[in-house]
């Protein structure tokens, strides 16, 4: 970690606040006219005028604390089954936008999916956003390894308050033990090539409470395995139809990530899972929230070969060391709050915008002149779609009104936090689900 941006870091955690910390005592804003593609945010139905969408100053407002996420501990039995797990309402479509089109927001709640994990779940669902085709899935060494599940996982403990498909193990990395919590389809299929989504916690978050879904510490409606496990991303695998296995590494510290140690932890849970279970080697991703989304952007840059797309929940790239950029392309989703003191918005070199904007460019982006963001007060979000990219590596920006969390409603109507309701699990779970 880069020792001048500690102090701030640390207050902010102090106050509550879970992860990047700044030098820089502004509030960042934006404002201009609406660009290529850009998408409404606001529940059901979102609408979209036509032409221009010319946006007035956006300034944003003051940080939010926030509680940080504990952890529960270990051990003991872990929770029962998945049944009847939740899934989004769909997307609406919006008028057509000056340079694209927009779309509608995307509601929370809606169907409810089957019991359990399901078997298999189809590698070629729809997707949009720039997305150029699928590739065939490259079936990793595990795939027919009939004993792979077993010997990965003898000796693993379950996850108290998780679900029941989670287990809890340790891995040598660094010449450190190091802990990791990987979640696997009820009913896992050796011959079945899955998606792989690696999953890193905030600052004082922890392994477990990503398992269980907890963020706000227990503050607030549906954080629970069922709603909110790995940031909702299960909760709309299950739903789809499409299972999906999940690692989320266990940092160390408070302050859990440092890329030049926990690369290294990513290299060697990837070769592990890789020599024991049935993945798609062509379709592995990382995500995170804060400090976790610090350390999924820098895998993005230091690790594009090895997957492919992020989504990034209040992404920076400073606070510790970052990766050389290879400039390779890699398919990239970032959300930033518009009211997000600890890891602001910020400008074309430095905060969320930044890595928005780094990787448009290693992509071959069309170079947007004004990113429309949400406005402060709306209780909205707003994406937009960067046009002109490589065939197969979107990269899609929301912007939403709130300040440091994963998990904000905006709806349009209402605030706050709610692990069902929140508006990115659905569109990040389209984002990946859509290679």
């Amino acid at each position: 970690m880069h020792t001048k941006w500690l102090p701030t870091l640390v207050l902010g955690l102090s106050t509550g606040i879970t992860g990047c910390g700044s030098s820089d005592a502004r509030n960042f804003g934006s404002s201009g006219s609406g660009g290529a593609k850009v998408s409404p945010g606001g529940g059901g139905a979102g609408s979209s005028s036509g032409g221009a969408s010319t946006g007035g100053s956006l300034t944003a407002g003051s940080p939010s604390g926030g509680t940080p996420s504990g952890g529960a501990g270990s051990g003991g039995a872990g929770s029962g089954g998945t049944s009847g797990e939740t899934a989004s309402g769909g997307t609406a479509a919006g008028g057509t936008a000056s340079g694209g089109k927009a779309s509608g927001g995307t509601a929370a709640g809606g169907s409810a999916a089957g019991g359990g994990a399901s078997n298999g779940g189809s590698t070629a669902s729809g997707g949009s956003g720039g997305g150029g085709g699928k590739t065939a899935p490259a079936p990793s060494k595990g795939c027919m390894v009939t004993d792979g599940l077993k010997t990965l996982t003898t000796g693993g403990m379950s996850v108290a308050s998780g679900p029941a498909t989670s287990t809890r193990l340790k891995i040598t990395s660094g010449g450190m033990s190091r802990e990791y919590i990987i979640d696997l389809p009820a009913d896992y299929d050796p011959k079945h090539p899955y998606r792989l989504i690696f999953s890193w916690h905030q600052a004082y978050g922890s392994d477990t409470g990503n398992a269980i879904g907890q963020y706000p510490a227990n503050n607030g409606p549906n954080f629970d395995a069922k709603s909110y496990a790995y940031f909702g991303l299960r909760r709309e695998a299950l739903a789809a139809n499409e299972p999906a296995i999940f690692i989320a590494p266990g940092g160390i510290g408070n302050l859990p990530w440092d890329y030049n140690r926990d690369v290294a932890l990513f290299d060697a849970l990837l070769t592990l899972v890789d020599a024991n279970l049935c993945i798609d080697d062509n379709r592995v991703f990382t995500t995170g929230f804060s400090f976790g989304a610090m350390m999924s952007y820098a895998l993005s840059l230091g690790r594009p070969d090895k997957l492919r797309g992020a989504v990034t929940m209040a992404a920076a790239n400073y606070n510790f060391t970052q990766p050389t950029n290879t400039h390779a392309a890699i398919a990239y989703f970032g959300i930033t709050g518009m009211s997000d003191g600890t890891c602001p918005w910020g400008d074309d070199t430095r905060g969320g915008k930044a890595c928005v904007v780094q990787h448009a460019k290693d992509n071959g982006c069309t170079a947007a002149a004004t990113i429309q963001t949400a406005m402060v007060g709306s209780k909205k979000h707003v994406c937009y779609d960067f046009e002109g990219c490589k065939a197969g590596y979107p990269v899609k920006v929301c912007t939403f009104d709130g300040a440091h969390t994963p998990s904000a409603i905006a709806d349009g109507s209402s605030g706050g936090d709610d692990g069902l309701k929140a508006f990115v699990p659905p569109l990040a779970w389209k984002f990946i689900s859509q290679f």
